[in-house]
Formats: structure tokens, C-alpha cells, sequence
């Protein structure tokens, strides 16, 4: 059982003005360590992303909707109407007692409604608010709607450079970028809340898919300054240390190798191909691609391993200390023996008694809890506590209902 008073972020207080993933997923790391997430949503609408499943034929219902589950677990839900006034003032109250603001409203919507930073920070000096926009804050495309495939995936390139040959871009896995993002959202908000605790002053903090997209691939951003081509071609590969291989069951393996001359002889040796040890073409990586052997080099490497089956390398090469996996599907994740055992997945029962395999924050501490999962609720189911939190009395609650403020 979880302990709340043993959490990392026990005492951290979060309101979250945020949809879809990126944002509402850095609040969800708060929240899983501790930290209490007040998410806002527009009444009767709520999130967009309570609605996301539908696109991934997956269940939406009030308690049966994983995909939101799991970027907003253990959060309290209050449906506020902030474009009313009485909506505002309610937010207002709010961030009085709040550690951290995290929004990802873009810049002209939240300037009117006076929630952008320069508006609070006056009245707030000690709140760390964080933002997260789509391409940045400033400069040309700064109040364009970015989304994680076309910020993260599109704009920085990274699509182009993941698939082999000139075939029709992939479609990346869904809300892939908008996580990464998150965990670099998630991590400025610490570092904010351990600089405040030197200082006492609050700070803004930004980020956005781009940027993170960019940081992500910024090996080959660096790389495409040399090299023109980035396209992989396993046929003729850079190294053929690193490079996919086809066994004999149909299975692909990769093989990963962060030292050539370390590992290329003991590697051929186990391939069958001890003759390449003594080819000088062979001696470094470097003399290989010069030497323009890199393509018969992949050529053997391909046969040797279209010998055997996946099960026989397997074997082999973990005997033989060899870094190498097999090219696997996400549904085998639900029974891998080394993610149940370390409790990066964990089944949750939601409503008709459906369990499902759901990943947990992938950060664990010896000496501290983290939260367990449960259903999130329909939208505003705790917005009268919330208010009744902040002072606001029976009376007053009600009034806010009448005007559709809450």
C-alpha cells in the first residue's frame, strides 16, 4: 500500500491547465510521487484527451478509460469555466496556495485571461509556473497549434531519418514525443522547486515539442553537418557491428557494439567467419568503409545469421557477453518476464472487470512510495471538495453552479 506521507513530493501543490498529453504528463509524474494535481478542465467538455482512446480503439468511459488514466492517475478533477470571472477568481484562489502553475495554453488565449507569466508573477513570487507550447514562445511559428507528430516528429526531421530506403513516412507511436517532452518538463519544474528552495523565488520555465525533439536527435543534427545522408541502409551500413540481421525463424536481431576493435574478431569468430579477422580491409571501422568493404561485410554477417534460428543466437551470444536484442512487439510487453519483475508494468481492474498490463512511472526510490493507479473520474467529480478546500462555502458553491462558472 502507498504511504502519501512517504512520497518524494508529499506537501507540492500543482494546478494543471493543460490537455492531451505533453503538459498533463509532467503533472502526472508530480502526482505519482507525490505531489497534489488540481487538473482544471472546461465543464461538460473536459480534456480533449478523455475523448483520445476513441482514434486508438480503445474504451473512453467515466471509469474505464486507460489512455487517460494513465497520463492523469491520482489527480483531482474540477471543471471551472475560466473565461467567466467568477471562474477566474476561483483559479486565482487556487494558485494562492499553489507550488507550481503548468499550462500549455497558448500565448494570445491565456494573455487575455491574464494567466501568462508576467501577469502573475508580481502577485505570485514564488510560484513556478510551467509553460509548454508546440514550437516556442517566440519567433515565426510561435502561435502555430503543435501537436507531438508535427512539432516533435515532423519539424525536427526525425521521421525522415527513422526508416530505411524512400518509402512512405512511418507513423510514429502515439503521444511518443509528448511523454519525452513531459519528462523534460517534469525535470525543469524540479530543478524550479529545489532553486526556490535556495532563493524563495519562483521562475517561469519553458520548453516545447521542438525543442525537445531537437535535443533528442541531436547526435544526427550534428552528424548531418558532415554527412548529407542520414538515411540508414542495412545493406550497407556504417558499422555492421550495429545493423539488423534476418535469422533463420524469420525473427530480426540488432547488434550493438560501442567498440569496434574490441568486438569485431570475437563477434566473426562466433559467426563462423574467423577469416575476416585477418582481412585487413577489416582492422577499423574506418579502413572498413574506406576500403569499400562495408556492403560485403553486412552480406556475410546476414548469411551467418540466416543459419540459425533466433533461440540459437540467443544462447550463443548471451554466453559470449555480446550486446544484441531481437526486434520485439509492444503486446509482449503485458507478459515480459524483466518488466513484471521490476515493476515497470502493474495490472489495474477498471469497470465489467477489465484488467489491463498498465506502464508505471519509470522511476523508482528505495526509501519512497508512489502512487498506486485507480480510476480517474468523470469530469468535475471533484470540483465542490476542491472549492470547499479553498473556502469557499455551500452557498457560495452553489452560486457558481447557477452562473456556469464551475
Amino acid at each position: 500500500m502507498e504511504n502519501k506521507d512517504n512520497m518524494p513530493l508529499s506537501g507540492i501543490k500543482v494546478v494543471e491547465l493543460a490537455t492531451v498529453v505533453a503538459a498533463p504528463s509532467a503533472c502526472e509524474l508530480l502526482c505519482a510521487y507525490g505531489a497534489e494535481v488540481i487538473k482544471i478542465e472546461p465543464p461538460g467538455k473536459g480534456d480533449t484527451m478523455r475523448y483520445g482512446g476513441r482514434q486508438l480503439n480503445v474504451p473512453i468511459g467515466d471509469n474505464k478509460n486507460p489512455i487517460f488514466t494513465m497520463h492523469n492517475n491520482g489527480k483531482r478533477f474540477a471543471a471551472i469555466n475560466i473565461q467567466r470571472p467568477e471562474g477566474q477568481k476561483a483559479l486565482f484562489r487556487l494558485l494562492e496556495e499553489a507550488d507550481v502553475f503548468v499550462t500549455n495554453m497558448r500565448i494570445e488565449p491565456i494573455k487575455r485571461i491574464g494567466l501568462d507569466y508576467d501577469s502573475l508573477k508580481e502577485r505570485f513570487p514564488r510560484l513556478i509556473y510551467a509553460d509548454l507550447t508546440g514550437f516556442g514562445k517566440v519567433g515565426p511559428d510561435s502561435r502555430r497549434r503543435g501537436y507531438d507528430t508535427t512539432a516533435f516528429w515532423l519539424r525536427s526531421g526525425a521521421v525522415s531519418e527513422w526508416q530505411e530506403g524512400n518509402g512512405v513516412p512511418f507513423y510514429p507511436a502515439y503521444g511518443f514525443g509528448d511523454l519525452t517532452t513531459g519528462m523534460f518538463l517534469f525535470s525543469g519544474i524540479l530543478m524550479g522547486l529545489l532553486a526556490r528552495e535556495r532563493t524563495g523565488r519562483g521562475t517561469e520555465i519553458t520548453t516545447s515539442l521542438f525543442a525537445a525533439s531537437i535535443w533528442c536527435n541531436g547526435n544526427s543534427l550534428i552528424r548531418s553537418q558532415f554527412n548529407s545522408d542520414l538515411k540508414p541502409d542495412s545493406k550497407n551500413p556504417g558499422c555492421m557491428l550495429n545493423n539488423y540481421y534476418q535469422c533463420s525463424d524469420g525473427k530480426w536481431i540488432f547488434m550493438c557494439s560501442m567498440n569496434y576493435k574490441k568486438d569485431y574478431k570475437k563477434i566473426s569468430r562466433l559467426l563462423g567467419l574467423d577469416d575476416i579477422c585477418d582481412d585487413p580491409r577489416y582492422a577499423d571501422n574506418e579502413t572498413l568503409v574506406a576500403s569499400g568493404a562495408a556492403p560485403e561485410a553486412a552480406a556475410r554477417f546476414a548469411q551467418a545469421f540466416a543459419r540459425h534460428d533466433s533461440e540459437y543466437w540467443r544462447k550463443l551470444l548471451n554466453k559470449n557477453d555480446v550486446a544484441f536484442e531481437f526486434v520485439g512487439q509492444i503486446r509482449d510487453i503485458c507478459t515480459d518476464r524483466q518488466a513484471i519483475k521490476n515493476n515497470y508494468i502493474t495490472p489495474v481492474e477498471f469497470a465489467d472487470n477489465t484488467k489491463l498490463m498498465m506502464p508505471l512511472p519509470p522511476v523508482q526510490f528505495s526509501s519512497y512510495d508512489r502512487r498506486d493507479y485507480v480510476r480517474t473520474g468523470p469530469i468535475g467529480c471533484d470540483t465542490e471538495a476542491v472549492l470547499a478546500d479553498i473556502g469557499y462555502s455551500e452557498e457560495e458553491i452553489q452560486k457558481l453552479k447557477e452562473k456556469k462558472s464551475i
